[in-house]
C-alpha cells in the first residue's frame, strides 16, 4: 500500500511538472512574433541544442542494443535447434531489447530525418515549403498524437507499477511495468524533438541562422534557399 501511494504521488508530481513546462510547446509559434527579441532567440537556440544533444545521445546509447538483440535471438535459435533448450527469460529479453530500440531510438531517428513519410511530395519541396510543413505538422499531427498517447498510457502504466507487473509466464521476466513505461517515454521524447524541429522551421521561415546540428545528422532546411 505504501509503495502504491509513493507511485501515485510520483505520478501526480510528474503531471504537475508536465503542466509547468507545457507553455514551452508554444515557443515555435511565439518565435514567429518575437524573433527580433535577442533573449528569446538565444533561449530558443539553447533549447534546440539541448534537445538535439539529448536525442543524439539517446540514439548513440540505443544503437548498442542492436548487436545485443541480434546475439540474443541467435543464441535462442541456436540453443533450441541444436540442444532443444529454451529459456523464457532469454526469449522475452529479445522483446525488451526490441521495444527499447524502437521507443528510445525514435526521437534520434526523427532528429536524423530518417522516419518513413507517408507523403511523396515532401522530399521534392523547396526548403521553405518543407519548413512550413514541419512547423504545421508539429502542431497538427505529432503533438496531438503524442499527447493522446501520454494521456491514455498513464492509467495502465500506473497500474502496472502499482503491482510491479511481470511476465505471464512463471519463469519470465518480472519487468512488464518497465516495458510499459517505454510508451510515455517514447511520446515525451518525440514531443521534445518535434519541438526542436518546429523551432528550427520557425527560424528558417524568419530567415534566421539555425544552431549547428549534431555530428552525422543532415540539415533539415538549407539556409541558401528561402524560396518556395
Amino acid at each position: 500500500m505504501i509503495i502504491g501511494d509513493i507511485i501515485a504521488n510520483l505520478g501526480n508530481a510528474l503531471q504537475v511538472i508536465g503542466y509547468v513546462f507545457s507553455p514551452l510547446l508554444l515557443l515555435p509559434l511565439l518565435y514567429i512574433f518575437l524573433s527580433k527579441v535577442k533573449l528569446f532567440t538565444e533561449i530558443s537556440d539553447a533549447l534546440i541544442r539541448t534537445i538535439d544533444s539529448l536525442s543524439y545521445l539517446m540514439g548513440e546509447l540505443t544503437k548498442w542494443l542492436l548487436p545485443i538483440l541480434v546475439l540474443t535471438i541467435a543464441f535462442s535459435v541456436f540453443a533450441l535447434s541444436i540442444f532443444g533448450q529454451s529459456w523464457t527469460k532469454l526469449s522475452e529479453s529479445a522483446e525488451y531489447f526490441h521495444a527499447a530500440i524502437i521507443m528510445l531510438g525514435a526521437a534520434a531517428t526523427l532528429l536524423a530525418g530518417q522516419h518513413v513519410r507517408v507523403d511523396v511530395f515532401h522530399t521534392h519541396m523547396k526548403p521553405k515549403a518543407r519548413a512550413l510543413v514541419d512547423f504545421v505538422g508539429f502542431y497538427a499531427l505529432l503533438l496531438p498524437v503524442c499527447l493522446i498517447i501520454l494521456w491514455n498510457s498513464q492509467s495502465f502504466v500506473s497500474f502496472s507499477w502499482r503491482i510491479f507487473e511481470g511476465s505471464a509466464e512463471a519463469d519470465g521476466i518480472r519487468g512488464e511495468f518497465l516495458l510499459k513505461t517505454l510508451v510515455p517515454i517514447f511520446a515525451l521524447l518525440m514531443i521534445i524533438q518535434g519541438l526542436a524541429i518546429a523551432l528550427r522551421a520557425a527560424m528558417f521561415l524568419k530567415a534566421h541562422p539555425q544552431p549547428a546540428r549534431p555530428a552525422h545528422t543532415p540539415s533539415f532546411f538549407d539556409n541558401k534557399d528561402t524560396h518556395f
